[in-house]
């Protein structure tokens, strides 16, 4: 916005309740002058509670900034930083993930998806068929191990898991033994997390109500079972999600673009997420006027932190002198890239495109305002850092940058610059390993919110498991997510196995690697002569398969009765001048 529109006569929100007495209020009816009072309440009883919550805090009129050093004294980190109760080296996966997927949190899902499942089909009988057993704790078990194996094993297809098809014998894996594919389905269909309507009266109003109490269980255990590094940074984490949805953000420089924003606050060593929340739009968060949107962010998500020493890495949408001069005040300190026009940043330090250019790649400059550096710094363009834990420069600190030709040039760095390229990636790199499958589409949105609980709460007991066993062995090799998410699979799933429908066995994977196996396959007379050929039979029922009506005699593959089978394979095939069946059976994966 231009200087000229800045000025107009336009009034803000603050300064029209500032003045409504200046306005004539007489043509106004009853009900109107009773929304007016209400919001006017409303206004002063949230300003009351926002300086209680930020304990009075008022941010200076004006930051005097000078170019002369003057030590500041901070607090401390004395915390010991790891799980908050460690197991013994016997405890297994299913005991860290059910640290946070506790059988309440299973028992939960079980009672929601029952109830949701009889309450759709007992309104919409004629869309909901078929017979419906309740689900149970050991099997929603199963359920979520499959689903882990689903996302180790990515297909783009969930049918193609149960595909036993002889001609796509590769495909083949064992789910179909511990659940059946209607089954699956079925679950997927009425899983549901919410409360009952009685006890979801208090959150009518709000919008992850379907999710509230997943969100609230996991987020709390995160945070009591982990104490977080001194250093700990906190960005936006993107869950995959197209469909209409009042909350759906985008961000053009995400590698998921559309889709539900989480806040997340994590560990900037371990990547362990400590605490986290669904941003549902500007009309459903509350921010407060004194800090805006992003600075209350980081307000929030480092409650249960205050007066511990740490040191917040932020990214220059949340960091402001005004959110680094409040942290000061509680006890954390601050660093992190700002933009040079954020309220109270030094404007001498603000660089011109012209004057930047004429700048060497590693010149800088700084300010000191109290405990605050504000710093500038020239690599390929001018960066503008904010820190209240580092000094403003240090002696023989380069940074190492590739050329195009391969060689490396070296050129002096910052504290501040050097300290939040080491830290700042930690929610990214929980990102990567957390990310959900954007081909797996739904139109459920708590259901991806879900998963991405699921696969959080994965990470954070990987994480815990290696402050106990050692993922790094020397002469093994790392155990790495994947290996953990193997194991948690298997353990959910346990000792079930489904008791398959009997009739005319399919050919198994297991079958079609035994008789391409090209060992030992020699021919042999069986007992008796009624046994007809397997290749010659399958040949048959396929042509019969695909021209219905046909008769026997106009089917041109004859169903051939042979004394021959395979010593190997037990199995009746041709083998004589006629038909040689043996011997494509034992040779073609499509005979």
């Amino acid at each position: 916005m231009s200087d000229v529109e800045s000025d107009s006569d336009e009034w803000s929100d603050a300064e029209y309740f500032d003045d409504l007495g200046a306005f004539d209020l007489v043509n106004l009816n009853e009900s109107e002058r009773d929304q007016i009072e209400r919001i006017i309440e409303d206004r002063n009883s949230s300003d009351e509670e926002e300086n209680e919550v930020y304990n009075g805090y008022t941010p200076p009129e004006n930051f005097v900034w000078t170019d002369e050093f003057s030590v500041r004294c901070r607090l401390p980190y004395s915390e010991k930083p790891g799980p908050v109760r460690v197991l013994d080296s016997s405890a297994s996966v299913l005991n860290y993930f059910q640290i946070f997927y506790s059988d309440e949190i299973f028992n939960h899902i079980v009672d929601s998806t029952n109830r949701n499942a009889n309450k759709k089909r007992r309104e919409d009988a004629n869309n909901n068929k078929g017979v419906w057993n309740d689900v149970t704790i050991d099997e929603i078990k199963v359920f979520y191990g499959v689903l882990i194996m689903m996302d180790v094993i990515k297909l783009d297809r969930d049918d193609l898991y149960w595909k036993e098809d002889e001609k796509y014998f590769m495909l083949g894996t064992r789910i179909s033994d511990v659940i059946s594919r209607d089954r699956f389905m079925q679950i997927r269909r009425y899983l549901n997390f919410s409360i009952s309507e009685e006890d979801g009266l208090e959150h009518r109003n709000d919008k992850l109500s379907k999710v509230r109490y997943m969100l609230d269980k996991i987020r709390n255990s995160f945070k009591s079972e982990y104490i977080p590094h001194e250093e700990i940074s906190v960005d936006e984490s993107m869950v995959p999600f197209k469909g209409r949805l009042s909350f759906k953000q985008y961000m053009k420089d995400k590698p998921c673009k559309f889709g539900i924003k989480f806040w997340m606050l994590a560990d900037a060593t371990s990547a362990y997420c400590w605490n986290f929340d669904v941003y549902v739009g500007k009309y459903g968060t509350e921010i407060n006027r004194t800090f805006g949107l992003s600075a209350h962010v980081v307000i929030d998500l480092l409650r249960g932190l205050e007066n511990k020493g740490h040191c917040v890495f932020t990214d220059n949408f949340y960091t402001s002198p005004t959110l680094a001069h409040y942290l000061t005040t509680i006890g954390t300190c601050l660093c992190g890239t700002v933009r040079p026009n954020r309220r109270g940043f030094p404007q001498d330090l603000v660089k011109s495109k012209s004057e930047a250019r004429r700048l060497p790649r590693g010149y800088y400059d700084w300010r000191q305002c109290d405990d605050m550096i504000a710093t500038c710094w020239k690599d390929k363009k001018m960066v503008y850092f904010l820190s209240t834990c580092h000094i403003p420069e240090k002696e023989n600190l380069t940074v190492k940058r590739y050329n195009k030709d391969g060689s490396t040039t070296e050129f002096p760095d910052v504290p501040s610059g050097a300290a939040y390229s080491k830290y700042m990636g930690a929610v990214d790199r929980n990102d990567q390993v957390t990310k959900l499958n954007k081909s797996k589409k739904t139109m459920r949105w708590y259901r991806k919110i879900e998963r991405k609980l699921l696969e959080l709460s994965i990470y954070n007991a990987y994480v815990l498991e290696g402050s106990v066993v050692e993922h790094n062995s020397p002469g093994k090799r790392k155990r790495d997510l994947l290996k953990f998410k193997l194991d948690l699979a298997h353990e959910l799933i346990g000792q079930r196995r489904i008791r398959k429908r009997a009739g005319r066995s399919r050919s198994a994977t297991s079958n079609q690697l035994l008789r391409l196996d090209g060992l030992n396959h020699l021919p042999d007379v069986g007992e008796g002569k009624d046994h007809v050929c397997v290749v010659c039979n399958e040949r048959h029922l396929k042509f019969k398969e695909r021209n219905p009506g046909v008769s026997y005699a106009e089917n041109p593959f004859k169903r051939c009765k042979t004394t021959i089978k395979c010593e190997k394979c037990e199995k009746y095939l041709c083998c004589n001048t006629k038909n040689m069946c043996f011997k494509e059976y034992h040779s073609k994966v499509c005979y």
